[in-house]
């Protein structure tokens, strides 16, 4: 059975991340002195630990971690400690180990010690007049009111499409926080909002909450080993602020633990929020009704633009710009140009683009026309079953819902698509890729089809990659290639250096003390770079251990450092390693 700390955090678990995990890319803490071995180090879980990222204010992402190596006092010996590593893909992996230890060390220790940094959504602070201040967050659409003897600090989760913010009373005494902590779970209370961007699964409100349901129930019953069943105490609407829904659960295992949660969600513009307040049931009403006023003094807005570039695909007679959740194939289905799915396991749909006078005859009949700047739009029916047409400049988007009646996908995101579509002679990707393409980072990269990307404005602009899922070209005990992107410049990261002679002498200072090697400086399309190899032993799960290896390869460009990280499982080197080249050598700055 878990700790009473890790069955708290469990609890947490589903607010943080309540739509589905698409991958996770985590690496380990090298150094022996606390730094990390580059400025733009993933989230590490050791012993209930995890690094924290908060995100810069120029949009790139700022991180801070606990190291993963520790020493013995007196001792020059480094001792390794088994870092819980979650495949690639494996959804249930990933909910059940890492979510519920994300949020294991958010405590009030960190929070009052830590400098305030505040992040890229930040706007500033307005003070009213009774004291209370409201702090704007613009890219998550957001602003909370707290009085004066309450903070909040933005963080950025584990997850490229989820920021975090975690509210903390500055007065308390951070030393006695953590104490009470360790001697009983949930006597300090965790507070934490959770922004997600939901626009892969597009869920409403009602899928949201039950997905969390799911997740927190199965979670807390997994730390107990099955043997305490969690209570629901309320699934219900309420309207408190822009909150629409609330879901509180408890669970009490006596004398180790009590804990209850409350969550307060709403789901607007395919972003989905969660506040919640995590405690012992004894203290709740010591700190509920303040939580509630926080609730009732929040404001969200409407139309946050939430996606992070998009995805080029050059077919061979035309070219088109797609969304970075969308899966693709061409030649497409039924004579189209091209086909697309959606990523969402709830309510997927099937785009095919044809030429307007190629689009096939179909049983379904037109109920409703409409013209929007220049795109005629047809829905049409058989019978209960919706199907929708997309017209513009001699182009036809057909979109077919495949699990609902209806179609949920946004009217402008798929007019948007269309209006892309030109004409191109251009030769398609090798494999029949695309390209991912990143103008507010400034850079573009080929990719795969049927690799999966997470690119989002929440999460501060870092990127995830997964070129292959479990079980495509390894075994399934094997650790698929994962990939991530980041991009940083001094100004926003004291962390990053401002050229690669500066990240030449500092990966030369942390290596060592370090598992990292084969520093070099070289060349890749006429860029500068230099590059570092580092290799681990990393736990995957209760027994197993897997070596795992990462290139690092940075780029400076007027100050700005672009960072690419490839990981794979050591026995996949040889196999991925053209893979590897080949996508680092797609990239182009713009």
């Amino acid at each position: 059975m878990g700790s009473p700390k890790f069955i708290f955090a469990a609890a947490a678990g589903a607010a943080v991340v309540g739509a589905a995990v698409y991958f996770v890319v985590r690496r380990g803490r090298m150094d022996k002195g606390g730094e990390d071995d580059d400025a733009f180090d993933g989230p590490v879980v050791r012993n209930g630990e995890v690094a924290v990222a908060s995100k810069a204010d120029n949009g790139s992402t700022k991180l801070h971690g606990n190291a993963a190596t520790a020493t013995t006092p007196g001792s020059n010996e480094r001792k390794e400690e088994p870092q819980v590593r979650v495949k690639a893909g494996d959804v249930s992996s990933v909910e059940n180990k890492l979510l519920a230890e994300a949020l294991n060390e958010i405590d009030m220790h960190d929070a009052a010690d830590r400098t305030t940094n505040y992040g890229t959504g930040t706007k500033s602070f307005t003070i009213n007049k009774t004291g209370d201040k409201e702090k704007e967050f613009p890219l998550l659409g957001l602003s909370v009111k707290l009085t004066n003897d309450w903070e909040i600090r933005e963080d950025l989760s584990p997850f490229p499409n989820v920021a975090m913010l975690v509210v903390f009373n500055k007065d308390m005494n951070p030393e006695d926080a953590q104490q009470q902590q360790h001697q009983e779970a949930g006597s300090v209370p965790m507070i934490v909002i959770s922004v997600e961007d939901v626009r892969g699964d597009n869920v409403d409100l009602v899928e949201f909450k039950e997905r969390c349901k799911e997740l927190a129930m199965n979670q807390m019953l997994m730390m107990t080993g099955g043997a305490i069943q969690p209570i629901i105490t309320k699934d219900s609407a309420v309207q408190e602020g822009p909150f629409r829904y609330a879901l509180e659960y408890a669970q009490s295992l006596p004398p180790l633990y009590e804990i209850k949660v409350l969550n307060l969600m709403e789901v607007r513009d395919s972003i989905a929020y969660t506040f919640q307040i995590m405690c012992a049931p004894n203290i709740m009403p010591k700190f509920k009704p303040t939580f509630m006023k926080m609730a009732q003094g929040m404001r969200i807005k409407e139309n946050i633009e939430t996606s992070l570039g998009y995805v080029e695909l050059h077919t061979g007679e035309v070219k088109v710009d797609i969304d970075t959740t969308w899966g693709w194939e061409y030649p497409g289905k039924n004579g189209s140009l091209a086909t697309f799915t959606t990523s969402s396991n709830f309510k997927k749909e099937e785009i095919s683009l044809y030429k307007q006078d190629a689009v096939p005859d179909s049983a379904y009949k037109p109920r409703d026309e409409k013209t929007v700047n220049g795109v005629v739009i047809v829905s049409a029916f058989d019978g209960a079953q919706q199907q929708k047409m997309f017209t513009y400049n001699g182009y036809t988007l057909v979109v077919k819902p495949l699990q609902k009646s209806n179609s949920h996908l946004a009217e402008k995101d798929l007019m948007a698509v269309l209006k892309s579509v030109t004409l191109s002679s251009l030769p398609p990707k090798p494999k029949k890729g695309g390209t991912f393409v990143n103008a507010e980072h400034g850079y573009k990269v080929d990719i795969l089809s049927g690799s999966r990307l997470v690119a989002s404005r929440i999460g501060g602009g870092s990127v995830a990659y997964a070129p292959h899922s479990i079980g495509e070209g390894t075994a399934s005990e094997e650790q698929p290639p994962a990939v991530t992107i980041r991009v940083g410049t001094p100004e926003g990261d004291p962390d990053c250096m401002g050229s690669l002679d500066e990240w030449m002498a500092r990966m030369k200072r942390e290596a060592a003390d370090s598992d990292i090697r084969e520093i070099k400086k070289t060349t890749i399309n006429d860029e500068p770079c230099l590059t570092f190899v580092s290799q681990n032993m990393e736990e995957i799960a209760p027994g197993q251990r897997m070596e795992v290896r990462g290139k690092v390869f940075i780029f400076v460009r007027d100050g700005k450092t672009t960072l690419v990280r490839w990981e794979m499982a050591v026995g996949l080197w040889r196999k991925f390693e053209r893979e590897m080249n080949a996508f680092v050598e797609s990239l182009r700055f713009i």
